[in-house]
């Protein structure tokens, strides 16, 4: 894997897991490296998107429990093809 790729991942990784100093120490080694700041942006869209994904589901699981109507997820727990985040 290129140090570009391994970059933008760690960034998606940080993001998903909310530690800024991770997200910190990864962004300054992006921006050492010359990254492009929509290359970054576009790491973090994803990552917040499938992060968020997950507190979809939760709700659903808490509205499921609590008897009222769910929500459509965009199908998260279907095999889809496409990811959860997306909609068809």
């Amino acid at each position: 894997m290129d140090k570009k790729t391994e970059l933008l991942v760690s960034l998606g990784a940080s993001m998903a897991a909310n530690c800024m100093p991770c997200f910190n120490y990864y962004y300054q080694q992006a921006q050492k490296l010359g990254l492009d700041p929509g290359d970054i942006l576009q790491a973090m869209e994803i990552a917040n998107k499938i992060k968020n994904s997950l507190g979809m589901l939760m709700g659903n699981h808490v509205r499921k429990t609590m008897e009222l109507e769910e929500q459509d997820v965009f199908g998260a727990l279907e095999n889809t093809g496409r990811p959860c985040w997306e909609k068809p």
